[in-house]
């Protein structure tokens, strides 16, 4: 009788997890094609939470694992509503997003063929990030501003929002290059003094990076640019 309960309880989160993935799908939909209907298939996320349990794991694992299926059998467009359900089966999983994002901002972007298409997975990569952030326990860590930042600054040569979430990354402990590509942002932002003071900071704090910034200064202080 256990046995048999336990694989009625399976085929439940099996079930739930389908459910899941045809409400977020019709979301996507409904978002691409300005769809005003509603139509709800499930309850809300405490009590999937609730229901899933112990199994949100694996769920999501089955899901990554089906993302990859679907990337490489070129189907990308089906991607955002796996990403979507892996994230809030694990929104305290940093990686979630941090791909999530990347992958939608870089690999789909590079695969479409249009620039109305690689727009808007550029802005979805973007979005998706951002959302990574609404949860308090993903905003006290580098990681996603700086997935954000280096987003900006180097897919979008949006250097005032580089800089922004940049700064951002900084204030949490965070690996030496963070500092480096914040102090490149500031100088495509047209913050020379700021990209002066911040290379001074990389060359006294990193030794790997004392000889580029201190070329970078040389660079910055008498010809006014260092950055390709």
């Amino acid at each position: 009788m256990r046995k048999k309960g336990y694989r009625y309880f399976v085929i439940i989160v099996i079930l739930f997890v389908g459910v899941h993935l045809v409400q977020v799908q019709i979301d996507y939909r409904k978002k691409l094609e300005n769809l005003e209907s509603a139509l709800l298939l499930m309850p809300g996320q405490m009590a999937g939470s609730l229901v899933l349990g112990g199994f949100k794991g694996l769920a999501a694992d089955l899901l990554w694992l089906q993302m990859e299926t679907l990337w490489h059998s070129g189907q990308h467009y089906k991607i955002l509503p796996l990403l979507e359900a892996i994230a809030w089966l694990q929104p305290s999983y940093i990686l979630v997003w941090t791909i999530g994002g990347w992958h939608m901002a870089y690999n789909i972007y590079a695969a479409v063929k249009t620039e109305e298409e690689k727009q808007y997975w550029y802005d979805q990569g973007i979005k998706f990030l951002k959302k990574g952030l609404s949860y308090p326990f993903n905003a006290n860590k580098y990681d996603i501003y700086f997935e954000l930042g280096w987003t900006y600054y180097h897919k979008g040569k949006d250097y005032p929002n580089a800089v922004k979430y940049l700064e951002k990354a900084t204030k949490y402990p965070h690996p030496d290059y963070v500092d480096d590509v914040l102090a490149h942002a500031y100088e495509k932002n047209g913050e020379i003094e700021k990209a002066i003071k911040q290379w001074e900071f990389v060359r006294d704090n990193y030794t790997a990076f004392f000889d580029i910034a201190t070329r970078m200064i040389n660079d910055l202080k008498t010809k006014g640019k260092a950055t390709p």
